[in-house]
């Protein structure tokens, strides 16, 4: 196999790709449906076909689309989504940080009625 310096294009592209997955050589060509060993003819091809990237794509949850714009028909879920993720991670940590303002409020009232619970308790047994 060539080194990764010598990979050239889409080749290159699936190949970084697999190595920043969690997926080993031979399990995201199982997983895209290929041999072991023609994951390495893949990956030698610099315009390889976008239809084999997609394949690798969806068997390593990776959208090929960000690097290649030819494909957005291809991973259209994931790109529509990425605006609207935004909005929905902030509207998410303003909720949080509502409920944590909260939740700090009850532990201080309970701290407080714990304190005098126990100060009742004492007065009791003398």
């Amino acid at each position: 196999m060539r080194k990764p310096k010598d990979l050239k294009g889409r080749g290159k592209s699936l190949y970084a790709a697999v190595v920043m997955s969690r997926f080993s050589n031979k399990d995201a060509a199982l997983n895209a449906g290929y041999k072991e060993n023609t994951f390495y003819s893949h990956i030698k091809q610099e315009y390889l076909d976008f239809n084999i990237l997609a394949k690798y794509g969806r068997a390593i949850n990776y959208d090929f689309s960000m690097e290649y714009p030819e494909m957005d028909d291809i991973f259209p879920k994931v790109v529509s989504k990425g605006a609207d993720q935004y909005k929905d991670y902030d509207a998410l940590q303003t909720k949080y940080m509502t409920l944590l303002e909260k939740h700090k409020d009850l532990m201080e009232k309970y701290t407080e009625i714990q304190e005098r619970v126990n100060s009742l308790e004492y007065r009791l047994k003398k």
